[in-house]
């Protein structure tokens, strides 16, 4: 996310627009968003109907896997499609507060992606250690709704407030890029090739792994 350049600046800032990454590079990148896009959504939003619909699912560990697919169809319908403009020019186009919504929302879901995972294999380890009273408590949706709150409670903590407050509390009231916050922001200095595979790497194969259904 970078400051929008003045009038005396334009011509620069398109420059830098399109010369982000070469043509074929940039079909490339596009279309392998594009398909983590529909993946993630298509598959999350699958599993959220097959919730809804069909009644015998709706157990205490299936509410964890719905909470889980709630999330992962998140990130796929709002943070990878805000992210590929990005991504193919170097700017961010849609403001500060924007941004501020994207970085908070971006890393509030993927944290809760884990989170739900981490959850649900405890309760997996639940099951075989305790089966017993764990078939018992099967029926008990309150608790499984309480354990999803929390979930989004602890990850919004977790980073929330700090990309919230960081530039009140470091003194700094600027325009600001993504990268202040963001593990991107390595890839600036890096010729397009490696600030490619940078990208890619740490933001597009780490952090959006476990959405995929």
């Amino acid at each position: 996310i970078t400051k929008v350049p003045h009038d005396g600046a334009k011509a620069q800032g398109e420059d830098h627009l399109s010369g982000q990454f070469s043509t074929t590079w940039t079909i490339a990148l596009a279309v392998l968003m594009a398909l983590l896009i529909v993946a993630t959504v298509v598959g999350n939003a699958l599993v959220m109907l097959a919730f809804v619909v069909d009644s015998s699912l709706r157990t205490q560990n299936n509410y964890f896997l719905l909470n889980l697919a709630i999330s992962d169809f998140l990130v796929g319908a709002f943070c990878i499609p805000l992210y590929i403009p990005y991504v193919l020019t170097g700017r961010w186009a849609f403001g500060k507060s924007f941004c501020k919504l994207w970085l908070v929302m971006d890393y509030l879901l993927c944290t809760t992606s884990v989170f739900n995972i981490v959850l649900i294999s405890y309760d997996r380890f639940l099951s075989v250690t305790r089966a017993v009273s764990y078939r018992a408590q099967q029926g008990d949706t309150k608790r499984a709704v309480f354990k999803m709150a929390m979930v989004w409670v602890l990850a919004f903590l977790l980073y929330g407030p700090a990309i919230i407050s960081w530039e009140y509390i470091s003194g700094r009231r600027r325009e600001r890029n993504v990268q202040r916050w963001s593990n991107i922001q390595v890839a600036l200095d890096l010729r397009p090739q490696q600030r490619l595979e940078v990208l890619l790497i740490s933001d597009v194969i780490i952090r959006w792994s476990t959405v995929i259904p």
